[in-house]
């Protein structure tokens, strides 16, 4: 047993992160502290008493874990900027890495707060980087866009738990396919689509393949949707910006494809890791 019945809370978190530092799971004691508060039904740990403890649901969970699914997929929630957001097997989980595009986002549109504008989350999955926007840009308008109907279900959820139904609108569509689109009135797009390279999804660790493959699997180069969306993009004549999340490895190909094709490229950015992560487009 993971925890035993004197439900003394520190020796249980002691004795959760021992277990999973000898598994070699990353950040022990931050998992240990989600899993003790999600088993207790408290959102934060420094609240939770011991007669909130549930042990068999403690033990159920790090169990899961110890099998190599990711918290998140056992859970069903990831925090993400300022929230905690509901995901899935129909979702990618959303990841620390990028925050730098929601950070950036605002650093350039911090001043627009108090305006009606309209932006679009391209390839949406759970929503969060458009969640999180609208959060903080109180005056905007998000249309989600995924061609997956699973996962704008997940994305549904999580509006209607952040409140933020009446500024979130959806759209089932292969990328900017859709007929009835009009980018006239579109400030900005946000995108992290998928950008492994087929051949290396096989390489990935194991907790990465609990995602679906459709959110992983960028192609033989792993640029067949930067490429669909720039193409798009420009066939469109859009006029505003594009905050893309690129895999490292594939961002020579990107800032090619970028040139190659009429658009400028005004920064590229860095994850927490000083990764390169994100860059930024026109099509002016």
């Amino acid at each position: 047993m993971t925890a035993d019945n004197t439900k003394e809370i520190s020796k249980i978190f002691d004795n959760i992160v021992t277990t999973l530092k000898k598994n070699h799971i990353d950040n022990p004691e931050n998992e240990s502290k989600i899993i003790i508060s999600y088993a207790s039904g408290k959102k934060n740990f420094n609240f939770i008493s011991e007669t909130d403890l549930n042990i068999d649901k403690i033990n159920s969970i790090v169990e899961k874990r110890l099998e190599g699914k990711p918290l998140a997929k056992i859970i069903n929630q990831k925090g993400f900027w300022n929230d905690v957001f509901y995901t899935n097997e129909d979702t990618l989980d959303p990841r620390a890495d990028s925050e730098i595009l929601v950070e950036s986002i605002l650093d350039d549109y911090g001043f627009m707060k108090t305006i009606k504008f309209k932006f679009i989350d391209l390839c949406s999955g759970t929503g969060c980087l458009g969640l999180s926007l609208l959060g903080e840009l109180s005056n905007s308008h998000c249309l989600f866009i995924d061609i997956s109907h699973e996962a704008l279900k997940v994305n549904k959820i999580n509006s209607n738990q952040l409140n933020l139904d009446t500024r979130s609108t959806f759209l089932v569509s292969d990328l900017l396919s859709d007929s009835s689109l009009n980018l006239n009135n579109i400030e900005f797009i946000v995108s992290n689509p998928p950008y492994i390279k087929s051949l290396d999804i096989k390489k990935l660790n194991f907790e990465t393949l609990h995602d679906p493959l459709l959110s992983l699997d960028g192609g033989v180069d792993g640029c067949d949707f930067y490429r669909s969306i720039i193409l798009q993009l420009k066939n469109l004549k859009y006029k505003g910006c594009l905050y893309l999340e690129i895999d490292p490895i594939v961002k020579g190909d990107v800032i090619k494809l970028v040139l190659d094709n009429g658009a400028n490229i005004l920064y590229i950015k860095q994850d927490y890791l000083k990764n390169d992560r994100l860059i930024k487009i026109t099509f002016l």
